[in-house]
């Protein structure tokens, strides 16, 4: 069974008394230890992931907060456009998954049509894509027999 942001099992977050943790770009404060299981395809930052000086960041982060910041008003997201396509064109450089390219192209039309909501919504599930990944395969990287081929390309090779 292949997972969606549809089918993947809720994620549980632990939170001290005073953490913070972002969900789908709300902040949540623990007012005292708390456990929050949240629901499949949801965008969560915690610990050290909310650091805002984080280099390790991925464009898929950036992607969806800067589109979330520029959604405020029309004028912002207009200045912004052209920053948020530079990030999606980072995202679509290490994404060889279908679904993921459809999202992609779904954002860079949101983008086009000047639809704040719709890029933020694209961009959020684009973000929390990255939980569907299995481990050892971020951005669909297959090992076999010492070289490197893509998600894409391993099942083109699978095909009669």
């Amino acid at each position: 069974m292949e997972l969606s942001n549809d089918n993947l099992p809720p994620q549980r977050i632990v939170l001290a008394e005073g953490a913070q943790a972002v969900i789908n770009g709300a902040l949540v404060t623990a007012l005292a230890p708390c456990t929050i299981e949240v629901g499949a395809g949801a965008f969560v930052l915690s610990g050290r992931a909310l650091s805002v000086s984080n280099p390790l960041r991925n464009p898929r982060e950036e992607l969806y907060f800067s589109a979330l910041e520029a959604g405020t008003d029309a004028a912002r997201f207009d200045d912004a456009r052209f920053r948020l396509f530079n990030l999606l064109a980072q995202v679509v450089a290490h994404e060889p998954s279908y679904q993921g390219q459809r999202e992609c192209a779904a954002c860079a039309a949101a983008l086009m049509a000047g639809n704040a909501d719709d890029t933020i919504r694209s961009a959020a599930r684009l973000a929390s894509e990255r939980l569907a990944e299995p481990r050892g395969e971020r951005f669909g990287a297959v090992w076999r027999s010492g070289s490197r081929r893509t998600s894409a390309g391993a099942a083109m090779e699978a095909k009669p």
